[in-house]
């Protein structure tokens, strides 16, 4: 009995013994026949003396004399973090396997240099977040474009990459001019932040930027866990001294609490900021001077970003390609509310490496055109667009596309979607807002936390909450593509509020199938004739505060609220739905904030009609 103690007393030695040198294992650093390790790292320095991280990945197989062009990403998020103990074991003992990025591989096997860049006041690098995609950080970007082409394995050639917030860092490095800048590929960016994600509609979506900004603080604060070892330090930092100084400056905004004072996009930010100063399109002139050719990709159910990246593609006069998909935020999951849609664990991870292996060849294709055949001339602006409920793609020119025209739909009696416009010269409808409604936890916004899955169940339940118009079922396939618009006439109790508008399928069986949204603050009700700096899509509001009218209690007010941009065929049988609703509790600020007891009433009569403008088309 004593032998069998020891003997197992001995395994648990020799066990904890192989863990511990497994925990301690350093990385396999990867040589390459020029003689230098395949990834490097090092701190480049700015005119104003801060220095940035910067993260070098050369191609496979790359040789002394070779030279290649660089793909550059820059991002707040951190671009390399130390394996905790615990995963650094798990890892050498073959139990867990570190997620490579398709993307980055496939470049590195396609000849080009990966440049990734710790914004200032983020990862490794030294420096204050007082505003994110400040000015610094954007005149960083043209430095450190000029220290690629410097270097050794340069050609000279770089094109801008990233996703979310490091898209929109690729769009803004394009305002330098810089003449080593040949092509830009921002993906799922915002080209307005506030009005397509943080206050679409002039309603804050606080739950989105509250778990955006607490995270932001976590990773700048360089916060750890059971497997984040924290923020990598570069090569020449063995002790780490550099980066526990640089961690040591880093101060964050609270964007959070900044974005929650703001109730107009002309209003600061901080001092040197207004709300709308960080869309990239107020450095039109700049963006259009540099002749950079643009690659976006963005999802039809991904916060507000599709409008955006239609609005980027009539503002510009560069060279563009617009992909719009059913994807979630960064292109990670497929959703087509009429399609299957992978549901398990294994089906959602297989689709994943399917969708980014395939966005991977599209936009390395973009680059091989402007980076590699010189061939800047062959990239030509279109749209290219998937039709939700028909799983098939199509290319345009132009926006809106040929082909639609509009068709009113009217609020009738009986909740009723008409053809024709109501004959009574009264009728009206009254509804207490619910504010309980709700999107759910996978929506188009949740998505944008970090691109997980999109999911909306059937909202029959969901519409009991809300009032609701539908049609008689059509006598013909329907495709819509466009933005569909509500004009509601309509009173409140309240001095503000917010609406919400739903487009959406009901099924013969009463099965109710989200399509798309919009919604506005009542303040922000005013259609100007501003030049906004853009070309928007949908009812033109400023949000500025010069053009803030508020609600007259029980007085009548016309409200155009645009939705978000869809393509979608409308089988023969369904029917159209429009819901309206006063809070989505899922995401939203509620407006107003201290009123439980608000009730709106909604006119659907000759006199004063509200109604639904759909950009459709009959199909076969």
């Amino acid at each position: 009995m004593k032998k069998i103690v020891l003997a197992i007393l001995a395994l648990l030695v020799i066990g904890v013994l192989v863990v511990i040198i497994a925990g301690f294992m350093p990385e396999r650093a990867p040589m390459l026949p020029a003689g230098c390790a395949q990834n490097q790292s090092t701190y480049v320095t700015m005119k104003d003396d801060t220095k940035i991280a910067v993260r070098i990945s050369l191609p496979y197989g790359m040789q002394k004399n070779d030279k290649v062009p660089t793909i550059m990403e820059t991002t707040r998020y951190g671009t390399k973090y130390k394996k905790s103990f615990i995963l650094n074991a798990l890892m050498n003992l073959g139990i867990a396997k570190e997620a490579e990025s398709i993307f980055y591989e496939t470049l590195l096997k396609s000849n080009y240099a990966v440049i990734r860049v710790d914004a200032r006041g983020s990862g490794a690098s030294f420096g204050r977040r007082d505003m994110e995609w400040s000015k610094e950080e954007i005149d960083d970007m043209n430095q450190i474009i000029e220290w690629v082409t410097k270097q050794w394995w340069s050609n000279g050639k770089v094109g801008t990459y990233g996703v979310s917030y490091s898209g929109n860092t690729a769009e803004l490095a394009m305002i330098s001019n810089n003449k080593a800048l040949l092509a830009s590929a921002p993906l799922y960016p915002d080209f307005n932040p506030m009005k397509q994600s943080a206050l679409p509609g002039g309603i804050y979506n606080e739950v989105l930027i509250r778990k955006w900004s607490e995270s932001n603080k976590a990773m700048d604060a360089n916060e750890t866990d059971l497997f984040n070892g924290g923020v990598a330090p570069v090569d020449n930092d063995k002790n780490e001294k550099m980066l526990n100084q640089a961690i040591a400056e880093h101060n964050t905004i609270d964007i959070y609490k900044a974005i929650n004072n703001i109730t107009f996009f002309d209003d600061n930010l901080t001092n040197d900021y207004k709300a709308e100063s960080l869309s990239p399109y107020i450095y039109k002139q700049e963006i259009q001077k540099s002749e950079v050719p643009i690659h976006v990709r963005v999802g039809w159910h991904d916060a507000g970003t599709v409008n955006g990246a239609i609005e980027r593609f009539l503002t510009y006069n560069n060279k563009q390609e617009l992909i719009i998909g059913p994807w979630s935020h960064g292109g990670y999951h497929s959703f087509d509310p009429f399609m299957e849609n992978a549901s398990t664990e294994k089906e959602i991870f297989m689709q994943r490496r399917q969708l980014e292996t395939m966005q991977a060849k599209e936009v390395i294709s973009f680059f091989d055109i402007c980076l590699k055949e010189d061939k800047n001339n062959n990239i030509e602006s279109k749209i290219r667009y998937y039709t939700l409920g028909e799983g098939k793609w199509k290319t345009t020119k132009t926006w809106p596309v040929k082909g639609f025209n509009n068709k009113i739909l009217y609020f009738d009696n009986d909740k009723k979607l008409s053809y024709n416009k109501p004959e009574k010269q009264d009728g009206s409808d009254t509804y207490k807002v619910d504010f309980t409604a709700t999107t759910g936890q996978n929506n188009r916004w949740f998505t944008n936390i970090g691109g997980g899955v999109i999911n909306y169940p059937n909202r029959a339940q969901e519409d009991s909450k809300l009032l609701t118009y539908t049609s008689k079922p059509l006598e013909n396939n329907v495709e819509i593509t466009g933005i569909p618009v509500v004009t509601l006439n309509v009173s409140s109790d309240t001095t503000d509020g917010a609406f919400y508008v739903y487009l959406e399928n009901v099924a013969p069986d009463g099965t109710v199938t989200y399509i798309t949204e919009g919604q506005l603050r009542a303040i922000h009700k005013k259609v100007t004739d501003k030049d906004l700096g853009y070309t928007p899509i949908g009812p033109k509001h400023s949000f500025h505060k010069n053009e803030g009218r508020s609600l007259t209690p029980g007085q009548n007010t016309e409200l155009k609220i645009g939705m978000y941009a869809t393509s979608v065929l409308i089988k023969k049988g369904h029917s159209i739905r429009i819901a309206i609703a006063g809070h989505d509790s899922a995401n939203f600020k509620k407006v107003p904030s201290d009123n439980e007891d608000v009730t709106i009433e909604v006119q659907r009569n000759n006199i004063l009609s509200s109604y639904v403008e759909l950009p459709m088309k009959i199909r076969d």
